[in-house]
């Protein structure tokens, strides 16, 4: 299973399942060298932490111990489940953000994203979030698999996504499903 020492493994700093500022900024040098941090075998934490905002205006969005565990466990336990279950690849608009990038968006000041627990993907290879949604609700409740929410953001825009929540930031899996927009 992916560890805080496997990451540190893979951008070169000691091993110790530490998060430091080493860590951090070991981090930032690997990622904007262009290497891509491998957390499950779809799922790298590269596109977890990519913002064109962030970029746009100087916000370092690297994840602390606590957010970057929330990431892993996501990632493994919700995010690559549910490519399975596409089978197609996911496109991942938004993953963490930090309070500042969250604010810099217009997100909710309770937005999951700045715990770790959600992300925000298309997989137009699959179909629209309309069919997505249905889709991967049902196949994670057959699977046991938990999740706070699954929901169609904005379904008549043709940028509509998928927001898909693994804990609410009270640690909560709700499991729900909704539209908004």
């Amino acid at each position: 299973m992916t560890s805080i020492k496997h990451i540190q493994t893979q951008i070169g700093t000691t091993a110790d399942g530490v998060w430091g500022d080493k860590s951090r900024q070991a981090l930032k040098i690997v990622i904007n060298g262009g290497k891509i941090i491998t957390i499950t075998k779809n799922i790298s934490l590269n596109e977890l932490l990519a913002s064109n905002t962030a970029k746009k205006h100087n916000i370092d969005n690297t994840p602390n111990q606590t957010i970057l565990q929330n990431l892993i466990d996501a990632s493994v336990n919700l995010y690559q489940p549910v490519r399975e279950i596409l089978g197609v690849p996911m496109i991942i608009s938004s993953g963490y953000r930090c309070p500042a990038l969250n604010k810099a968006v217009g997100g909710s000041a309770t937005s999951a994203h700045m715990s770790g627990f959600a992300i925000d993907f298309t997989a137009p290879k699959f179909g629209t979030p309309k069919l997505i949604v249905p889709h991967i609700v049902r196949k994670l409740k057959e699977k046991g698999i938990g999740f706070d929410q699954a929901i169609i953001e904005y379904p008549k825009s043709p940028r509509s996504w998928v927001h898909l929540g693994y804990k609410h930031p009270s640690g909560k899996q709700r499991g729900s499903s909704f539209v908004i927009g």
